[in-house]
């Protein structure tokens, strides 16, 4: 073998470890702040309880049997198991209160699911934002909701 190729192997080497120290550096800090998020996360996620999958799913039977009482009240169960393992801000913890009050509204509680829905886009858009495609989903069903609510108590005397 020729000094060359040494030489040109020598270079390559040194380049590609100065590139590897270069994007270790640019992206050392934002990968590990990354990888500890998603440490912490999924030390979160075994410390539910482990009969959460559970209780979604038998949420999910209930309302599609009909047994909108049961199902919420499965449901109220599995959104405090997630609260208290996720917290408030959770992702998941926001799919959940969005699902408990569409199942509101399918129990009849029109009102009620507006009231959450409000609530639950007002949650939305300070965790995510205004522009946040959830954000306005949650403020879109709170409007029907509530047009619900307040067409279902038309002509009613009291």
């Amino acid at each position: 073998m020729s000094w060359k190729w040494v030489a040109a192997g020598a270079v390559a080497v040194t380049g590609a470890v100065f590139c590897a120290v270069r994007v270790k550096r640019t992206l050392g800090d934002p990968l590990r702040r990354a990888e500890r998020e998603l440490d912490i996360r999924d030390r979160t996620l075994r410390e539910e309880h482990p009969d959460t999958v559970a209780l979604r799913h038998r949420a999910h039977y209930l309302s599609e049997t009909g047994d909108f009482a049961g199902a919420l009240e499965v449901s109220e169960q599995l959104l405090a198991e997630r609260v208290r393992a996720l917290g408030e801000d959770d992702p998941h913890v926001l799919v959940t209160r969005h699902n408990l009050a569409a199942l509101r509204g399918r129990a009849g509680d029109a009102a009620g699911a507006a009231e959450e829905f409000e609530r639950l886009a007002l949650d939305m858009e300070r965790v995510h934002g205004a522009d946040d495609a959830h954000a306005a989903a949650a403020r879109r069903a709170a409007v029907r909701w509530r047009e619900e609510a307040e067409g279902g108590s038309r002509g009613t005397t009291e």
